[in-house]
């Protein structure tokens, strides 16, 4: 079953983390302001200035990020101005943290790179480590866990240098957590024991609080239940003391936690409510949805089903409106295991069949962050590349222009002795040819120069367009593989799954029966989507040599209204051509027959009993112009506009069947390989009408 490692990490470091890059609380920051601002008045002097700015910035860290990075750059100027080296170090991390609350990583960590470059070189250890720390926060975002941990280890090693408790105590938790996420529980527990410690000696209540919870969390896993309980008690009784209510409702649901692990479910209802209402008190709707969760997970284990689908209903509200897609899969789990202890297979089966889709979002949605993290570090890795080669020819441009102007200066002398040696000198003639050797040297060098310039910008081009040609073809495969991954898998995966419960003696033979010929439809049409996906693959992989010919194009029309036979007659619908059989066309035949399958098919696919699909084709000036109109139930706006291009979208029409969109973008590839056009009106209750324009003859 799903664990809320997830939601733990999210909380237990969110207060760390927003501390690192703002700074207070909203409260203090708005009043803080409100002060700051008072005191700003023209005509001060730098320094005051510089203090207000930096005062303003830090205020600023959870109230409004875009005013917070305005005053960064602010006081960067003035401490730039004055020479203030060690705070041009902090405006570059506070500048990079208004990104990183943004989650626009890639320029967070460019100023924390600048920052820490900047103190590298000033040997500002503090701005060094702060800037690591930052650094590492932005990888771990990007699920860099390994990069993360390196930055946040070389912090913690200068923090020490530094004797900085409260940096110290930071990295300590951070690392502590990450190791947490990798299960490594054990591990994360040495480093919060660290924390633990390390907060006790300087007094940090907060800080002493957010150890012990972590601890227990760790010990909940390790199975150490005990030590779980008595490290959540702690924690709590900490946070009331302060007054913490967003403390108070993690440590509160920690104890809930360690109750329904241990089984004692109606013990952690009390527990559960304390949460709940603190929740929704400070309007925590992630913590809130967590909260749901767990409660569902206790009635469901009292037995009290209808509560416990009341609970997780209202998680998976929460789950549409915060868009998690991991929460959604928790809530559609637990209807799984409630249907599943009533004894409700039918509904727990198709439960299960919507758990599985959602895995594979979320897979699909890491895959997706895998591969732009790929891509980060491969454009990180080119900049430095370029960053090198441009500094390479900056020098080779001094050279140059150091050697021109020695060249032009001894021109220059040599000029001024011809003069000196014209009056005195017969050999006026020779000396002139010798001067005339010199400027064709300098023409040739010219030459050479302009030559070697536009070589560089020849092979700057290929390397461009060979660059281009690649990024096409990854995109190519990340699209064969990511719809190969979503849409075959779901449905061999949901066929295995019933095999399975029909094994293990869930379902009766009839049941089996029943289900296999709702999937029988599933699996024609996944057929008929590998086929048209593996033309289009081998299309854009490949290439297709286009073989046009002059045909006739009644031929096809009879031929795949004829494969389309048995559903027609299935769904009753009437189906009228009126193509004669002098109406020709001058294509790739194999080409426009998968054409015109591909738009028949979708069709009948779509259209209700009933329907009627009329094809026609006729020839006019140099074009064949075929037309295939259904009165089904019509395309929304938002659909045409996607209609040909490869998003991986699955439609299902009013009888179940599913279409896939592979098949018009390839048709569209097809009709575009053979000279024509293919456009689509349609709209929503009045049916759909495919147009297709092709060469009457050869051109």
């Amino acid at each position: 079953m799903p664990t809320l490692i997830w939601y733990e990490k999210l909380i237990q470091r969110f207060s760390f983390v927003f501390a690192v890059l703002c700074g207070m609380t909203a409260m203090a920051q708005t009043t803080k302001v409100e002060k700051l601002l008072k005191e700003l008045k023209p005509n001060l002097h730098d320094t005051t200035r510089l203090r207000i700015y930096q005062q303003l910035t830090t205020a600023y860290g959870s109230v409004d990020q875009d005013k917070k990075y305005y005053y960064a750059v602010q006081y960067k100027a003035i401490a730039e101005k004055l020479e203030v080296d060690t705070l041009v170090v902090e405006a570059y991390i506070d500048m990079g943290g208004t990104y990183a609350i943004k989650t626009v990583m890639d320029t967070a960590l460019f100023y924390f790179s600048k920052g820490y470059e900047s103190a590298k070189t000033i040997r500002y250890e503090r701005g060094m480590a702060r800037a690591l720390a930052s650094m590492g926060y932005v990888y771990e975002k990007m699920d860099n866990d390994t990069e993360a941990i390196d930055k946040y280890k070389e912090a913690l090693r200068l923090y020490k240098k530094i004797d900085y408790p409260k940096g110290i105590n930071q990295c300590y938790i951070n690392i502590g957590g990450i190791y947490h996420d990798l299960g490594e529980y054990e591990v994360s527990q040495t480093y919060e024991l660290l924390a633990l410690e390390s907060n006790r000696k300087i007094g940090n209540e907060p800080g002493i609080a957010a150890a012990l919870y972590s601890l227990g969390g760790g010990s909940l896993e390790l199975g150490r239940m005990d030590q779980a309980r008595k490290y959540m008690n702690e924690s709590l009784a900490i946070r009331k003391r302060i007054g913490d209510l967003n403390g108070i409702a993690l440590s509160t649901w920690g104890l809930a936690r360690i109750d329904i692990k241990e089984g004692q479910f109606a013990k952690a209802l009390p527990h559960l409510e304390t949460a709940l209402k603190i929740d929704i008190e400070i309007k925590n709707i992630f913590h809130e949805s967590a909260v749901l969760i767990s409660f569902a997970r206790a009635y469901l284990g009292l037995k009290e089903y209808k509560k416990a689908k009341e609970y997780a209903k209202r998680a998976y509200q929460n789950s549409l409106q915060m868009e998690s897609l991991s929460m959604r899969s928790k809530a559609v789990w637990l209807y799984m295991q409630i249907e599943e202890a009533k004894g409700n297979y039918k509904e727990a089966f198709e439960y299960q069949k919507n758990f599985i889709d959602l895995t594979d979002s979320i897979q699909s949605e890491e895959k997706l962050k895998h591969v732009v993290l790929t891509e980060f570090s491969r454009v990180s890795s080119e900049n430095e590349g370029l960053v090198k080669d441009n500094k390479i020819i900056a020098t080779k441009n001094i050279s140059y222009e150091k050697t021109i102007v020695i060249t032009s200066i001894i021109l220059i002398f040599v000029i001024i002795l011809l003069l000196l040696y014209y009056k005195r000198n017969r050999e006026k003639k020779a000396t002139n040819i010798l001067l005339e050797r010199q400027r064709d040297e300098i023409a040739a060098i010219n030459m050479e120069l302009e030559m070697l310039n536009e070589e560089l910008t020849t092979q700057m081009e290929v390397t461009a367009i060979q660059n281009n040609e690649l990024e096409q073809l990854n995109n190519v495969k990340n699209k064969f593989f990511s719809i190969v991954s979503h849409d075959l898998r779901s449905p061999l995966a949901t066929l295995k799954m019933l095999f399975g419960l029909y094994r293990e003696g869930q379902l009766t033979e009839d049941e089996l029966n029943e289900l296999l010929a709702k999937l029988e439809n599933t699996i024609y049409s996944t057929s008929e989507f590998l086929d048209n996906l593996l033309e289009w693959s081998k299309s854009q992989l490949e290439g297709i040599v286009v073989n046009p010919s002059v045909f006739e194009v009644k031929g096809l029309v009879d031929e795949n209204i004829h494969l389309m036979e048995t559903a027609i007659r299935l769904k009753e619908l009437k189906v009228q051509h009126f193509v004669a059989k002098n109406v020709m066309a001058y294509a790739d035949v194999n080409m426009i027959n998968v054409v015109i399958r591909n738009l028949i098919s979708n069709a009948v696919k779509f259209c209700s009993p009933g329907d009627h699909i009329t094809v026609e084709a006729q020839n006019t000036g140099d074009k064949m112009i075929l037309k295939i109109k259904d009165t089904g139930p019509g395309i929304s706006e938002n659909d045409l506009q996607k209609l040909f291009h490869l998003e991986h979208t699955i439609t299902t029409s009013a009888g179940g069947d599913k279409g896939h969109q592979i098949g018009l973008v390839l048709c569209k590839d097809m009709i575009e390989l053979n000279k024509g056009t293919i456009v689509v009106e349609s709209e929503l209750g009045k049916g759909t009408l495919f147009i297709v324009e092709l060469p009457f003859r050869e051109a």
